[in-house]
């Protein structure tokens, strides 16, 4: 499979998707950084793949030539696909580790329960 297919067919499988995710994928599966990289450039261009910038990373989603996408729209898409990022992927790894580890968020998070039961 070309690169442009394979883009394709990683959008179809997961909708919206983190730009770093689509050239990991491809860089599983046997092809270069700078040809993703190109391929999806030119997707993008050809009008194939919508893709916007979410703070520093980028947003992809096939185009469906059906439905004109809002600026409302939009925005519901980019926070819907941040708000997917795991630990494996999350960009605060270090961030992550800390709160996951540290006594003080767990007592934290303790008190937060507490108090929910008594409100």
């Amino acid at each position: 499979m070309t690169s442009k297919e394979l883009i394709l067919t990683y959008l179809q499988e997961h909708g919206g998707s983190r730009s770093v995710d689509i050239h990991a994928h491809l860089a599983e599966q046997g092809l270069k950084r700078e040809s993703s990289m190109s391929a999806l450039s030119k997707l993008v261009r050809a009008g194939e793949v919508i893709r916007a910038r979410f703070r520093q990373d980028y947003i992809c989603w096939l185009k469906n030539t059906n439905v004109v996408i809002s600026p409302s729209e939009m925005r519901n898409r980019l926070s819907n696909a941040n708000r997917r990022l795991n630990a494996m992927n999350s960009i605060n790894v270090v961030f992550d580790e800390c709160r996951a580890n540290s006594q003080v968020y767990r007592m934290d998070q303790l008190l937060r329960s507490a108090r929910e039961v008594r409100a």
